[in-house]
């Protein structure tokens, strides 16, 4: 066991790699916590970049602060991790061997809230859809997308069902009680139930109910599982992974509250 302790931008981060065999890939998994009280952290933005600066995978850390993601190949990766409301943290070049897990903590600073003698000034909102790869997803050419404009422009919409009903591959039907629900077709060729990461936590089915439609502020519907980016692999509710779920493509909302939270 190696284990390496990096002060970086006012957070400590320690990383722990342990080798494996018998994978088929390299995985790098973590869990993100404040400083002095390790509290998880949600929604943190986790980047990995390779030793050329470049971006190899983004996602962003789940409920209990905690993120996984799958390296490519073999190298030296970075790890940058960054939370509103907290200083951003940049890990060394980290030595990722074949078939090699390595898990982290990343333990991110508190920024002090900014004062004077009148008034208390809390800093900024968590990115908008921009800042969270919404419009890059949407130019690459998979997936549906809805933005804020696209849901004030329909018509007769009661819920996020409405919104994605003409989304290709989506089908909404009815339960026992006559709520609008949302199934897609799985790699086996039936119907599933897809799971939904909002603001960045996953959840499962049913969750058409508990998203506010005044409350959205984009939409992304990946309607085969082939067709899901890899920063959202880690999201999937862990039961999910179990079911129907890990074969069923997946639907993505933001909301005006998320991108306000800091």
């Amino acid at each position: 066991m190696r284990r390496i302790i990096l002060q970086t931008m006012g957070a400590v981060l320690v990383s722990m790699a342990i080798s494996s065999t018998g994978l088929a890939a390299q995985v790098l998994s973590g869990v993100v916590l404040e400083a002095g009280s390790d509290r998880p952290i949600a929604f943190a933005e986790v980047t990995v970049l390779d030793d050329r600066g470049e971006v190899v995978v983004e996602t962003f850390s789940d409920g209990a602060g905690e993120f996984s993601v799958r390296l490519p190949r073999t190298g030296s990766y970075e790890v940058y991790s960054v939370r509103l409301g907290y200083y951003a943290a940049v890990s060394g070049l980290i030595d990722v061997v074949d078939g090699q897990v390595v898990g982290i903590m990343v333990r991110l600073q508190p920024k002090p809230l900014e004062t004077d003698s009148l008034t208390v000034e809390v800093s900024g909102r968590v990115p908008p859809l921009e800042r969270v790869g919404f419009y890059d997803r949407m130019n690459a050419g998979t997936g549906s997308f809805y933005s804020r404009l696209d849901i004030e422009a329909m018509r007769g919409v009661r819920n996020i069902a409405d919104v994605i009903r003409e989304a290709p591959g989506v089908r909404i039907s009815g339960d026992q009680f006559g709520k609008d629900r949302v199934t897609l077709r799985n790699t086996i060729g039936g119907s599933c139930r897809p799971a939904l990461i909002l603001d960045g936590m996953g959840i499962d089915p049913p969750w058409e109910d508990i998203v506010n439609l005044e409350d959205l502020d984009g939409v992304e519907v990946y309607s085969r599982p082939v067709q899901v980016p890899t920063r959202f692999y880690g999201l999937v509710p862990r039961r999910g992974l179990s079911s129907s779920t890990a074969q069923c493509g997946l639907v993505v909302a933001w909301t005006r509250q998320g991108n306000s939270r800091g």
